[in-house]
C-alpha cells in the first residue's frame, strides 16, 4: 500500500503577491519560491480570509472562515470545537511539527493544537531577557543573527531540519517565515541588492522612509504624515530585501528537503497570511481593508509524486480558479486519505472548476491599539468598524458593521467602486446565506514585557 505522502505549509507573514517574481513582479525577489511554483501549481486568484495573521492562520489549520472558528481581535485564541489539521493528521499517524514565531500563533494562544512538537519562541527559556534555545541549532544561529542580521526564522528552519531527520513515519509540516512583517530591516546584503533599484537619493526624505519600515507609519494613514511615491519606493526596496532573504533562507532549507529525498513525495504548500498596504486607499501595513493588496495573496502547490489515492486531475501550472485559503486543509485531507469533516466550509484544490465565491472578515480594532488611535489621531472613527466581504472572479462587496456596502468591480489585479445594484443584492444575500455576524466584544489582556516588546515591534501596541 502506498505510504502516505509528506505534507509542509510554509506560510510567508505579510508577502504581497505582487512583489513576488513567479507572480510576474521584474525584480528577482524569490529565485527559491519560483522553482517551486515551476513544479506545482501557481494560483493566480487565493483570497486570504482576513487581513491579518491570527484569522488567517485559523482559517488554513481549520478549512473555515473566521465568523465560524471565531478568531477576531476580540477573541484571539483558537477554541474553535472542530478539529484542526494538525489534529487530524496525528490522530491518522502523522508526526505533526509546528513553529512559531509570533505571539499570535503561540501555544497562549492554543495554534499549538495537535502538534506533537511546537517550537514556541514565547515558551523558550529567557536570560537576562532574552530568548534562548538550548540546542545545538541555537549555537548555530548565533553568529548569523550578530553578525548578519538574520532574523528567528534562520533558527526555526534549522530546527524544522532537525525534527525532519528525527522523523521517520509521515509528517506534517508548519512554518511561518515573518521577515517581510514590518519593520522591514533585511541583512545588509540583502539591503543592498534592492536598494540599487533606488535611484532618488538625493530627494528622497530617508527619515520619513524609516518612519514608515520601522513600523511606525499608522499616522500616514490619518493624514498627519506625508509621504511621497519617492519615500514608497524606497520602503518597496526595503520590504523586498526582507523578501529575498526569505527566499535565500528556503533555498537552503529545500538543498536540505532534496538531499534527504523529502521533496518529491512532499505536498508542499507556499502561502501568504495577507499582503501589506504601501499607501494605496490611504492605508499602510495590514489593518482597516479588505482591499485586494490584502486579501489576494500568493497561493502556490507542488503537488507529491503518485496518486496516493487521489484520483482527481491536477490543476495547470498557473491556476485561474477563485479558491480560498480555506481549501488548503481540505486538500490537505484528500492527500492524507482522511475524510473531510462536514464543518470545514473550503474545499479540495484539485476540484475541476473554481469557486463561483469567496469570503474575507475583519474585526474592528480592539484595545489598546484601538484606544490609543482614537486619543491620539481626528477621523480615526472612519476605522472603527468591522468589514466582511464576498469576492467573485468580476465583483467584491464590502460590508461594515456600521451597515455600509460598496460594490467594486475587479480587473486586472484593481478594485473599482461601481453601482449595480442587482448585482450587490445578489452577493449581500450570499453573504447573510454564508456568513454568520462579527462578535461584538472587546479584547484586552495582561501581557509579559517580553510580549509587549514584540507586539510594539510588529506595530500592533
Amino acid at each position: 500500500m502506498e505510504q502516505a505522502p509528506n505534507v509542509l505549509l510554509i506560510v510567508l507573514d505579510a508577502t504581497r503577491k505582487d512583489h513576488l517574481s513567479c507572480y510576474g513582479y521584474d525584480r528577482p525577489t524569490t529565485p527559491t519560491i519560483d522553482s517551486i511554483a515551476a513544479d506545482g501549481t501557481r494560483f493566480e486568484q487565493a483570497i486570504a480570509t482576513s487581513a491579518w495573521t491570527p484569522p488567517t492562520h485559523a482559517s488554513m489549520f481549520t478549512g473555515c472562515y473566521p465568523s465560524r472558528h471565531g478568531v477576531f481581535n476580540s477573541q484571539l485564541s483558537l477554541t474553535y470545537d472542530g478539529p484542526t489539521i494538525a489534529e487530524l493528521l496525528s490522530e491518522n499517524g502523522y508526526r505533526t511539527l509546528g513553529f512559531s514565531n509570533s505571539y499570535h500563533t503561540s501555544t497562549e494562544r492554543n495554534f499549538h493544537r495537535g502538534f506533537d512538537y511546537y517550537h514556541d519562541v514565547f515558551e523558550l527559556p529567557r536570560f537576562l531577557g532574552k530568548m534562548y534555545d538550548p540546542s545545538l541549532d541555537f549555537l548555530r544561529f548565533l553568529p548569523n543573527y550578530f553578525l548578519k542580521n538574520y532574523d528567528i526564522s534562520d533558527l526555526q528552519l534549522r530546527r524544522l531540519k532537525t525534527q525532519l531527520t528525527q522523523t521517520e513515519e509521515p509528517f506534517f509540516g508548519f512554518i511561518n517565515l515573518n521577515a517581510a512583517h514590518s519593520p522591514y530591516d533585511p541583512p545588509s546584503k540583502f539591503r543592498k541588492q534592492f536598494e540599487a533599484y533606488f535611484d532618488q537619493w538625493d530627494t528622497v526624505d530617508k527619515e520619513t522612509a524609516k518612519h514608515i519600515a520601522t513600523g511606525n507609519g499608522r499616522d500616514y494613514t490619518l493624514g498627519d504624515n506625508k509621504v511621497t511615491e519617492t519615500e514608497w519606493n524606497l520602503v518597496k526596496c526595503w520590504y523586498d530585501g526582507e523578501i529575498r532573504y526569505t527566499d535565500y533562507l528556503l533555498s537552503k532549507f529545500i538543498d536540505f528537503f532534496k538531499n534527504e529525498g523529502l521533496y518529491d513525495d512532499t505536498l508542499l504548500i507556499v502561502a501568504a497570511d495577507h499582503g501589506e498596504h504601501f499607501g494605496e486607499h490611504n492605508l499602510v501595513y495590514h489593518a482597516y481593508s479588505l482591499f485586494e493588496e490584502l486579501v489576494n495573496v500568493p497561493l502556490i502547490v507542488k503537488w507529491p509524486d503518485g496518486h496516493h489515492g487521489h484520483n482527481r486531475a491536477l490543476p495547470s501550472e498557473i491556476s485561474n480558479n477563485l479558491v480560498s485559503l480555506t481549501d488548503i486543509a481540505p486538500t490537505i485531507c484528500e492527500w492524507a486519505g482522511i475524510e473531510t469533516p462536514s464543518g470545514m466550509q473550503g474545499r479540495d484544490l484539485t476540484i475541476g472548476s473554481g469557486r463561483d465565491a469567496v469570503f474575507a472578515e475583519y474585526d474592528r480594532p480592539q484595545p489598546p491599539k484601538r484606544d490609543q488611535m482614537l486619543e491620539t489621531y481626528n477621523g480615526f472613527e472612519e476605522y472603527d468598524r468591522g468589514l466582511q466581504a464576498i469576492r467573485t472572479t468580476e465583483y467584491k462587496l464590502i460590508r461594515t458593521t456600521t451597515g455600509e456596502e460598496t460594490l467594486y468591480r475587479i480587473q486586472n489585479g484593481d478594485e473599482t467602486a461601481v453601482e449595480n445594484e442587482k448585482v450587490q443584492h445578489q452577493l449581500s444575500q450570499r453573504m447573510n446565506e454564508r456568513l454568520d455576524e462579527i462578535p461584538d466584544g472587546e479584547h484586552d489582556e495582561d501581557l509579559d514585557d517580553h510580549v509587549k516588546d514584540h507586539l510594539e515591534k510588529m506595530g500592533y501596541i
